[in-house]
């Protein structure tokens, strides 16, 4: 039996794609998965005087010393009010549950996986056919309890993973994906149990995988979800009364759900944490315009936000007295394109050509953010140092791809079999084209229009921008991939990936992907992922425009910054602490 940490010593800072986010100022980590979000505990993350690696929760509140006080106020961006561990789909909506929630295995600021609600043995084993397989075993800590009071128990263990692996679930977990011994008979057949998660006593769960899967356990690390709560009339095959509780989150994280209205959610101290009480009585979380960030916490309106960092923010900021951290963020912005939309790969590399990159993204962040040249976060071991320029901006390139495709220009118009060329691309910018991306698709809407195309661009607010997106109404759209703890790109670019909106379906592909996700070995790894994302590239379905920071900006009056966490990173930022958080003396 080997010891977890020990046996993922080699998976420290990695990072996956998992979540979508629609505009730059809210691209930051989380998930799952908008962005998303997936149930994976790279979501959240351990503090270092929760003594993660304990046994018990001996810790808890009922033997705190201290009273809780003060109400703080934190500015998010939009909400669609779907506060579930299991149905999250955006950023924001993610942090609203996971103060509400706890994961059992959480990453560390450097973004490898360690204790929570749980220890962690792991076995590679044979089955009686001389099969390798991987035995995952969780074993709850002592005297955890849910915000009501109730224990933590396998049985929440359980009830969670069978949520996510029910016949009907539709949300953005992919632990659908990991080889569950029994998984494809309780999905498709009649099991009414999965026969590779077994619960050995009350407090351990062991969970059995066919072969070896690097990315499985940020997969298994779940939400632990009460069932008394979530699954009333629980049943394989009906999710209705989970999803009845979707806007009303219940849990064993640091916070109690009160109520959301008027763009407000309003939380409350649990008594119950495992960590100890949380320091704030209640916790706030203000939908803030994105435009108002900083105004919003000049004028007191809150005591933290996130605005977009950029040379102008930074010297306003000071010039005001706040405070402010710098991290790398924990995921890249990008532009999409549908192929199965726009099915010519020619027509798809000529657009690919008028992305002038470079001048949008430095007018925007100054020194604050980077061109990147591959689908993926530059903090990730993965991404291809030595990548190069794949498309460079050309106007002439991309009328010679358009003129592959059969495209001719005729009185003044760009027309293949007498239709026009017309794209249309889906932003974010709040209806003021407020995005670091607005400006390369203005200028392709320039270029091609001179060509004789036309590019409509629809600028909308974030919830309008994802409805359309995930119905696949846009050839293209301008977005960002938040991340989790793996680089398995299974998600996003497999054929069945659950979160992908490129439609490659490339078998090629497929086999790259699926060869990298059965080694532990990084440097295979690496190599395969290097060869997968040079494919995407050449697939013309993802152009990877800028790899940026993120700001938070905390009034010192009102905040107390001691409170903060030390040395935070993007693996591990305040949201880890905030039980830790309380306001100035």
């Amino acid at each position: 039996m080997k010891k977890f940490n020990k046996y993922f010593a080699l998976f420290s800072a990695t990072i996956a794609l998992t979540a979508l986010v629609g505009c730059s100022s809210t691209d930051s980590s989380s998930s799952s998965s908008s962005s998303s979000s997936s149930s994976s505990s790279s979501s959240s993350s351990s503090t270092d005087s929760g003594s993660a690696d304990s046994s018990s929760a001996d810790s808890s509140s009922t033997e705190s010393t201290h009273t809780p006080s003060g109400t703080s106020v934190i500015a998010i961006s939009d909400l669609n009010g779907i506060f579930s561990p299991f149905f999250a789909t955006t950023y924001y909506d993610r942090v609203i549950h996971e103060s509400v929630h706890e994961y059992l295995m959480v990453t560390d600021r450097e973004g490898q996986l360690t204790s929570r609600l749980a220890e962690l043995d792991i076995e590679e084993t044979t089955n009686a056919e001389g099969e390798l397989q991987t035995v995952y075993t969780f074993t709850l800590l002592d005297g955890l309890l849910f915000s009501d009071g109730e224990s933590v128990t396998a049985d929440d263990v359980i009830f969670s993973y069978k949520v996510m692996l029910d016949p009907t679930y539709d949300g953005t977990s992919t632990l659908r994906t990991v080889s569950i011994v029994g998984l494809e008979d309780y999905v498709y057949g009649d099991a009414t149990e999965i026969e590779g998660i077994q619960k050995l006593d009350e407090q351990t769960v062991q969970i059995t995988i066919d072969g070896i899967d690097p990315a499985a356990v940020y997969k298994l690390a779940i939400v632990v979800a009460p069932e008394h709560y979530y699954g009333e009339g629980f049943v394989k095959g009906d999710l209705s009364g989970v999803k009845a509780k979707t806007s009303e989150p219940m849990g064993a994280g640091p916070f109690i759900f009160e109520n959301y209205t008027n763009n407000v959610v309003s939380l409350i101290y649990n008594p119950n944490y495992f960590l100890g009480v949380p320091k704030l009585e209640k916790l706030k979380y203000q939908v803030t315009d994105t435009s108002n960030l900083l105004e919003a916490v000049i004028t007191e309106q809150v005591d933290i936000s996130d605005p977009t960092a950029s040379p102008e923010m930074l010297a306003r900021v000071e010039e005001a007295g706040l405070h402010y951290e710098l991290l790398d963020n924990l995921g890249y912005g990008y532009i999409g394109i549908n192929a199965d939309r726009i099915t010519d790969i020619n027509v798809r590399k000529g657009l690919m050509h008028l992305m002038n990159r470079e001048p949008a993204v430095k007018s925007y962040y100054g020194e604050l953010a980077d061109i990147i040249e591959r689908p993926m976060s530059t903090v990730s071991w993965a991404y291809p140092q030595d990548a190069q320029e794949y498309y460079g901006y050309s106007t002439a390139k991309a009328l010679e791809y358009f003129t592959l495709a059969g495209y001719e220009q005729i009185d003044g118009k760009l027309v293949k079999d007498g239709v026009q060329l017309r794209i249309e691309v889906g932003i974010s910018g709040s209806g003021t084209m407020d995005h670091p991306a607005a400006p390369i698709l203005t200028q392709m809407k320039t270029d091609l229009a001179n060509m004789g195309g036309v590019l409509e661009i629809f600028d909308t607010d974030g919830t309008v921008f994802f409805e359309i997106l995930n119905a696949e109404e846009w050839d293209m759209w301008v977005a960002a991939w938040t991340a989790t703890a793996d680089p398995d790109m299974y998600q996003i670019y497999h054929t069945d990936g659950t979160t992908s909106r490129y439609n490659i379906n490339d078998p090629e592909l497929d086999k790259i992907i699926e060869d990298a996700r059965s080694t532990n070995d990084v440097d295979v790894r690496t190599a395969l992922y290097s060869d997968a994302l040079d494919l995407v590239m050449d697939a013309a379905v993802e152009m990877p425009v800028y790899q940026r920071k993120n700001m938070y900006v905390i009034n010192p009056d009102y905040l107390n910054i001691d409170s903060l966490p030390d040395d935070m990173t993007p693996f591990y930022t305040f949201y880890k602490e905030l039980n830790n958080l309380e306001m100035a003396k």
